[in-house]
This record gives structure tokens, C-alpha cells and sequence, in this order.
């Protein structure tokens, strides 16, 4: 019996809200669209996607009590994008998973750009944990975390068989960059892999002023797939949600007898695993 997994990538709509209570309202009506008018089993919300929130940013308590009462009520798993978290050791790039039945799980970004350690002083994470929903098991990397390939493949041999991409990028060059680094991890892992990033502006809080994405799911490019690798694509620059079903069944008859098996031939006695050299 095939298993598919459908998915909903939000493309936010990012702007300037008027209050908190505006911010979350429109992210619950998302979230309820996403469960009743299409049936979705996972949500993915967008890297920063409370960046127009006017004042502080939620604290962590808010954010975890207001996801896990959107995916309790909807009965769905939400990725759920990401918000600075200020730990002990610094500031981190922090996504909370949860799910239906009460699940949640921490994922941090582990590769810092840049600008957050420029301007935030930001430190990377060091979990990678692999998340069981059940019907199969899933992965997130955040954004920069993508163009990163060991990072994906250390997930893809765990056991993750669909990686969730919650981006932010304020440019063309680095909307491609991810998406490109997204359409090679699904081949190079036969996987599939879930993007999620927002669009539109923002004035009240510097360094989000402009926000490009064409988020997309990508597939293995093998037979039964589509040929480029693309399940399913948002209109570059417009808010949408993305929904497509995910056919599990085929992904895992092709991580066995695929045209190519990348994840079973990387040639390990050249390119040996750094933490079992």
C-alpha cells in the first residue's frame, strides 16, 4: 500500500503588523487553511517569520504554547520557521517542532551567517535530531544549514527521509542559493526536501527590509519523480501556500534500487565519516 505525506510550505507574507495579536491571528487562519481546506499533515513556516512582530520578540514559553495550540487544534505537525532564542551560551537561530499529540523537539541552526554573527553575535547549535512522525521520519535545517552537505547526508543516514528548509533571504542571490543547495541535497540523499521562505517588506525592525522566496519542494531526480526534481513551486514573490503529497513508498524503493543510490556508494574508503575515521 503506497504512504504519502502531504505537505504545506507557507510563503509568508511578511509586513509590519499593527499588534501581536494581529501577527498571530493571521498566522492561525494559515495554519487552519492549511489542515481544513487541504488536508495537510505538515506545516513548514519560514525562517524568522515573526520579524514584522511589532516590539521584543516572542519569548520562548509564548512561541512554544501558541505552536503547540495551533497544531493540537489542527491535528498536524508544524516546522515552526524560527526566532532568536537567548540561551546560556549565547544567541541562538532556534526552531521548535511540534506535533498533534503534544511533540516537540529543538532544532538549532548550526551554521551561522554572517551577518548574525556580525550584527547578533549568533552561535550555532550542535543537534541534528531526527524527528518521528510516524508515517516517516523528518529533518530541519535552517536556511544557511542547506548549503552545508554533510550536515544533510548525517541526517539523510539517521534515518530522515524528508528535510524541512525554513529560509529568510533578502536578495535573489541568496534565494537561489539556498533553492539550488535544496534541489542537490534531494538528489544527492534521495530525499525530499521542503522549503519555506517569505516575501514583502519590513520598516519596523532593521535588517529585514526585503524578503525574496520561491519556495519549493524538490524530489530525487530519478524515475516516477518529476525529471527536474521539482514536485511543486510557489510563485516567485507572492504569498502562497504550497501543498503537495509526498509518495513515501516510491522514495524508499528508490533509496533501494534507484538508477543511482548516492547514499549507498559515496566511496567511504576515500571520502572516510569524520567521527568514525
Amino acid at each position: 500500500m503506497n504512504e504519502t505525506l502531504r505537505v504545506a510550505s507557507l510563503q509568508w507574507q511578511h509586513r509590519d503588523f499593527s499588534t501581536v495579536d494581529e501577527f498571530w491571528e493571521e498566522l492561525s487562519w494559515q495554519t487552519k487553511i492549511s489542515k481544513q481546506d487541504y488536508a495537510a499533515e505538515l506545516l513548514v513556516l519560514p525562517e524568522y517569520i515573526g520579524a514584522g512582530l511589532p516590539g521584543a520578540w516572542p519569548t520562548a514559553t509564548e512561541w512554544h504554547e501558541r505552536l503547540t495550540v495551533l497544531a493540537r487544534e489542527n491535528k498536524l505537525w508544524i516546522v515552526g520557521g524560527s526566532f532568536p532564542f537567548a540561551s546560556h551560551e549565547g544567541l541562538l537561530n532556534r526552531c521548535l517542532i511540534v506535533g498533534p499529540d503534544g511533540q516537540s523537539v529543538v532544532q538549532d541552526k548550526l551554521h551561522i551567517t554572517p551577518w548574525e554573527a556580525a550584527e547578533w553575535r549568533m552561535i550555532g547549535g550542535s543537534a541534528w535530531p531526527v524527528i518521528d512522525m510516524g508515517i516517516c521520519k523528518i529533518g530541519v535545517a535552517i536556511c544557511y544549514d542547506v548549503e552545508f552537505p554533510e550536515q544533510i547526508r548525517a541526517l539523510a543516514e539517521a534515518g530522515a527521509e524528508v528535510l524541512c528548509v525554513p529560509y529568510c533571504t533578502d536578495d535573489a542571490n541568496g534565494h537561489y542559493r539556498v533553492i539550488n543547495c535544496a534541489r542537490a541535497r534531494a538528489v544527492e540523499n534521495t530525499m525530499f526536501v521542503v522549503t519555506a521562505g517569505g516575501v514583502g517588506s519590513i520598516r519596523q525592525r532593521e535588517g529585514f527590509a526585503h524578503h525574496v522566496a520561491e519556495s519549493l519542494i524538490a524530489t530525487p531526480c530519478d524515475i516516477g519523480f518529476p525529471p527536474a526534481g521539482i514536485l511543486a513551486q510557489a510563485p516567485l514573490g507572492l504569498a502562497h501556500l504550497l501543498i503537495a503529497d509526498l509518495d513515501l513508498s516510491l522514495l524508499r524503493e528508490k533509496r533501494r534500487t534507484g538508477t543511482v543510490l548516492p547514499l549507498r556508494d559515496l566511496r567511504r574508503d576515500l571520502f572516510p565519516d569524520p567521527e568514525i575515521e
